[in-house]
């Protein structure tokens, strides 16, 4: 495994050590695959080297290597059907929850428990709530010591075999909560407790041996000691461990891209078409190289973003890029290396087309692809809000008569209809296609909102402007009217023509 300059001594020792288990339990998990059976006996094995907790901090009998050791070993043990997600799935069960809310003593219950093996599970997704996590419908209501969870949950990797289960559940109706993200709460719901049952295992496209299904909640009775943070802190707890999620969850398809590497690399040394081995075919070393591309980006992003986690950040946008970019890419890439391996690359026998079916359930799971560009737009521009700021004006060039960004004059105090249909027309010169923003306006002029507002709606009357409005009703841009480009200068005084053009051709 390549090894990152930043990380500790012991994450690279690690690498190393759960590249060795791999090989131990290559075969076990190939049979265990074949016979679609839930690998108890390998998360034993697991369980016996430490790695449930390798997140875990040492004094609760973890390894401590944050999210970075956890990535390092979801990574390697992703390259076998399904134990990747088996692993990985369990490391997501309140684990990064408990990290960021949990009571301390809430920790010395849990976190032993699970850096010795057991199994865990995230339930967000209901029969209607999906990509709208806000919506949930599965209601706790507070009863003296405990609260009584009542509704479904929905495509829940590990349903059954889990032992603790994350559930998010609905704690206020109240519109001011909704608005404020205050009316989640997170519970760990325990196997066994009365009223929590598994309803129906889903077969899925891909996710072999993972169980995944609906669990119902009737009437459960969760203790006050079972509640994740404070009443109202569901919804940010479940955004963190979204974060932490996509991450951890990428991890998976960096694993399965190297395999998109090793096994038709392994195929096309030995296969020999037209005379020569179809290794050296350049159409195929094009394939494999696009495949190499695009994991070592992919593994970079994963690894930059695991150590901002590691830092204490909450990298909304990085996790959602990761998790898009790399889902999208496992799909291409696994295509590709099937088409490298010919008919040999659709059967079962050389561990591909395993990895495609994965690839289709990951662009889903964790936020679907299109949920994660959405939320690359907004938090990404938040993000950039000051690399996006343009702090010069776009103004006709005396000599030139083009457009060229100059620095912002100071702001001028003679605000009036006039003067702001003049630099409407103005801005025309330089932006025909576009309104003026307000904030643009503001750079102008020395004015205050209301007495803009005023302005721009008489201006509006009189046909002189345009205006957009916002959906709260409130001006956001404005351009002046044919009639107030006419009114302001004659018609020549807009137009432009290059040197080249022909002066016949003018009309």
């Amino acid at each position: 495994m390549e090894k990152f300059p930043w990380w500790t001594e012991e994450q690279m020792k690690l690498a190393d050590e759960v590249e060795e288990f791999l090989e131990e339990i290559r075969s076990e998990a190939e049979k265990a695959w074949w016979r679609r059976e839930y690998p108890h006996q390998i998360m034993k094995k697991i369980a016996e080297k430490g790695y449930f907790g390798v997140d875990v901090p040492k004094k609760y009998g973890g390894m401590e290597l944050g999210l970075t050791g956890a990535c390092i070993v979801t990574e390697t043990l992703s390259r076998l059907p399904t134990i990747g997600l088996t692993f990985l799935v369990s490391s997501l069960g309140g684990n990064h929850q408990l990290h960021v809310y949990g009571t301390e003593e809430q920790k010395e219950r849990w976190f032993p428990k699970i850096a010795k093996g057991q199994i865990g599970a995230v339930c967000i997704t209901e029969p209607f709530v999906g990509s709208d996590a806000a919506a949930t419908a599965t209601t706790a209501v507070k009863e003296g010591d405990h609260y009584i969870l009542n509704g479904k949950k929905r495509f829940i990797s590990n349903a059954g075999v889990a032992d603790r289960y994350m559930v998010y559940a609905r704690t206020s109706d109240d519109p001011a909560d909704r608005k404020k993200y205050r009316h989640l709460t997170g519970f760990l719901v325990e196997k066994g407790m009365p009223g929590f049952k598994l309803e129906k295992i889903n077969d899925l496209i891909g996710f072999d041996t993972t169980p995944n299904g609906v669990l119902s909640l009737d009437n459960v009775k969760v203790s006050l000691e079972n509640m994740v943070g404070k009443e109202g802190d569901g919804w940010m707890a479940m955004m963190s461990g979204l974060n932490y999620e996509r991450t951890i969850g990428s991890c998976m398809l960096v694993g399965m891209l190297k395999e998109c590497v090793r096994l038709p690399v392994w195929y096309m040394e030995r296969r020999v078409q037209f005379g020569q081995v179809t290794s050296n075919f350049p159409t195929n070393q094009f394939k494999v190289a696009d495949i190499i591309k695009n994991l070592k980006l992919a593994r970079l992003m994963l690894y930059h973003t695991a150590h901002l986690i590691d830092m204490g950040k909450e990298p909304a946008t990085e996790s959602a890029v990761l998790k898009c970019f790399a889902s999208d890419t496992l799909l291409t890439c696994a295509t590709e290396a099937i088409q490298l391996m010919g008919g040999d690359g659709l059967t079962k026998f050389y561990g591909l087309e395993w990895i495609l079916r994965d690839a289709k359930v990951h662009q889903i799971t964790m936020g679907t692809n299109e949920i994660m560009k959405t939320l690359i737009y907004r938090a990404g521009i938040r993000d950039m809000k000051d690399d996006l700021k343009i702090n010069y004006k776009r103004v006709i060039d005396e000599e030139l008569g083009v457009p060229i960004s100059s620095p912002r004059p100071e702001k001028r105090k003679d605000f009036s209809e006039e003067t702001l249909i003049e630099v409407l027309c103005e801005d025309y010169r330089s932006n025909p296609g576009l309104h003026m923003s307000r904030e643009d306006i503001k750079a102008e002029f020395e004015v205050e909102d209301e007495k803009l507002d005023e302005v721009l709606v008489s201006l509006e009357e009189k046909g002189l402007v345009d205006l957009y409005r916002d959906r709260r009703g409130g001006i956001a841009l404005a351009k002046a009217t044919y009639q107030a480009l006419l009114k302001q200068h004659p018609p020549e005084y807009y137009s432009w023509f290059p040197a080249w053009y022909r002066e016949e051709d003018k009309f």
